[in-house]
C-alpha cells in the first residue's frame, strides 16, 4: 500500500479516545496530537531497551528506527510490534517480566 492510500484510508481503531466524550484529559476534550503524544510516551521506553527509536511522523504514521540507521514506517499502533521485531532482531515482548522490572526500577 502506497503512504498516501494509508493515510486517506485509515479507519478509527477502538482504542482512540479522540472525540469522544466520555474520554477527557484534565477536564478538556482530547485530542488527537495529545492521544499520539501519550502513546509515544508510553511505548518510547520499551522500545529504546530494544535499540529502538519512535517518531510521529507527520501525525498520520509512526516511524520505528534502530541504531544502524534503518527504520519502517507504520500506520497503526498495533504494527509497532512487528516493525520492532524486524528491526531489532529479536522477539518484542512489552508485557516480558524482566522489561517491565527494568522499566520500574527507572533504567530506560
Amino acid at each position: 500500500m502506497c503512504a498516501l492510500c494509508a493515510v486517506l484510508g485509515r479507519s478509527t481503531h477502538w482504542t482512540d479516545m479522540t472525540g469522544r466524550a466520555e474520554f477527557q484529559a484534565n477536564g478538556n476534550k482530547i485530542t488527537r496530537r495529545y492521544e499520539r503524544a501519550r502513546r509515544a510516551a508510553l511505548i518510547r521506553p520499551l522500545l529504546n531497551q530494544l535499540g529502538l527509536e519512535l517518531n510521529d511522523w507527520g501525525g498520520s504514521s509512526w516511524l520505528v528506527s534502530n541504531r544502524a540507521g534503518k527504520n519502517e514506517e507504520v500506520y497503526q499502533l498495533t504494527e509497532i510490534w512487528a516493525a520492532a521485531e524486524r528491526l531489532a532482531g529479536q522477539s518484542c515482548d512489552p508485557l516480558d517480566p524482566n522489561l517491565l522490572e527494568l522499566l520500574a526500577a527507572g533504567s530506560h
